[in-house]
């Protein structure tokens, strides 16, 4: 992650405006100030385990005061040495003091985890002033750990009031396929059709394998390599009406087929693929589709995107591994969802979306297409017509908030309990 060419408060110019803090005596960590040891040889706020597995406590500073009506971003690089679990045990929030005459501290808001620079780890957060922001600490913590030790460095404080505030994106996604077609031609003749119809979007998902739904002939015949015929037809529209498209084909790779999703750029070009993971029983077992091992995650112009394809979303930890990776949003091409008659499908997607604060835009050949936001709404669905479209504007910065009007962003990634979830990686007979 690049640094902000932008000017800053430097944070740690005076180590001495730093406090020691713990919730209890009894779990303070050792604290120290290590003047060469931050990033570039400055200073390095120190936090370190005292053999108490309970140790548990931060740096802290207040915050310059925070002009309404600006936009700023406070960050804050750390690095470890010898901790167990950093994923739990180093955190940085920011915190405001009551209005009581107890000198007691509330959660504001978390410092998201937003990359590496030069070998350390990058954590920040946005901050809109307004008339009412209370006055904001900083707090860079260790906790939980009885032996390993954080170098919290450079935090900073950044006006970015003059930077695009806002990451505005018109998804579409096209439902259904044509009527009894005789031909993979045939079928792409009707999504190119229904792609011209959309007045304007910067993205659109089509269904589940769209080159062979609903044509009575050999998966063998109607397998393609990629680039293929029916890449060939999306690219040409991609590049005449300048947006992206998103597609499940069925592909053919020296003697294996896959279900893949490829994703083309505005210019035409394949921007990647992604091989379904997760196929139905009859679809490895009965038909001999081999499955993917990946997730991967694709560049735009507008931000990062992942697939997912039909039976793939029954598994919560498809969605929540493309967030990890730092997908903004997920493409989503479904055949249908015929469980309970059909009736989970609302719920679910709205679900998927919300537990990973991420959009999720939805094509699906028999049911109605959506787009989701990450506060689980939905922004547009289509009726149940073959070729029903569906488009919305998102902002790729939404967020659903929580219980005191703060967003939750990138929260349920960061407070993940990685050293928990042990079980995930194994095989049912292990359990």
């Amino acid at each position: 992650m690049t640094e902000l060419s932008l000017p800053f408060t430097d944070l740690l110019m005076d180590s001495s405006r730093w406090s020691s803090w713990s919730p209890r005596k009894e779990i303070e960590p050792n604290w120290s100030v290590e003047i060469d040891a931050g990033p570039g040889g400055r200073s390095a706020l120190v936090i370190a385990g005292n053999g108490n597995r309970c140790a548990s406590g931060c740096w802290r500073q207040t915050l310059p005061e925070l002009r309404p009506g600006r936009r700023y971003r406070v960050e804050a690089l750390f690095k470890c040495d010898g901790v167990l679990s950093p994923g739990s045990s180093v955190r940085a929030i920011l915190s405001n003091k009551t209005t009581s005459d107890h000198d007691e501290m509330f959660f504001y808001d978390h410092l998201d985890y937003l990359g590496e620079r030069e070998g350390w780890h990058v954590v920040g957060q946005t901050i809109a002033a307004e008339e009412d922001t209370p006055e904001l600490t900083l707090n860079l913590f260790l906790s939980w750990e009885a032996s390993g030790r954080v170098l919290w460095g450079d935090p900073r404080l950044y006006d970015i009031s003059e930077v695009e505030a806002r990451r505005q994106v018109r998804f579409a996604a096209i439902s259904g396929n044509p009527e009894n077609p005789k031909s993979p031609a045939e079928c792409i003749a009707f999504y190119c059709e229904k792609l011209d119809e959309i007045p304007e979007a910067d993205l659109v998902v089509l269904p589940e394998l769209i080159n062979a739904t609903r044509l009575d002939m050999p998966l063998t015949d109607l397998a393609e390599p990629i680039p293929g015929p029916t890449y060939e037809y999306l690219s040409d529209k991609a590049r005449s009406r300048g947006f992206y498209i998103a597609a499940s084909l069925l592909e053919r790779e020296d003697d294996a087929l896959y279900n893949t999703g490829i994703l083309i750029d505005r210019a035409g070009g394949i921007v990647g693929r992604y091989r379904k993971t997760h196929l139905a029983p009859g679809e490895d077992l009965l038909q001999g589709t081999a499955p993917g091992y990946d997730y991967p995650i694709f560049e735009t112009d507008f931000g990062n995107v992942g697939y997912m394809i039909c039976y793939d979303a029954h598994f919560p930890e498809v969605a929540r591994i493309l967030s990890l990776k730092g997908a903004d949003t997920i493409l989503f091409s479904n055949m249908g969802d015929g469980r309970e008659g059909g009736t989970l499908w609302e719920p679910f997607i709205r679900m998927r979306a919300l537990d990973n604060q991420i959009h999720i835009v939805a094509a699906v050949n028999g049911g109605r297409s959506c787009v989701v936001s990450p506060k689980g709404e939905i922004l547009a669905m289509s009726d149940w017509e073959r070729g029903a479209w569906v488009s919305a504007e998102c902002d790729l910065d939404t967020s659903a908030c929580n219980y005191s009007g703060r967003p939750i962003r990138g929260r349920y990634n960061l407070y993940r309990r990685e050293e928990t979830f042990d079980l995930l990686g194994r095989p049912l007979w292990e359990m």
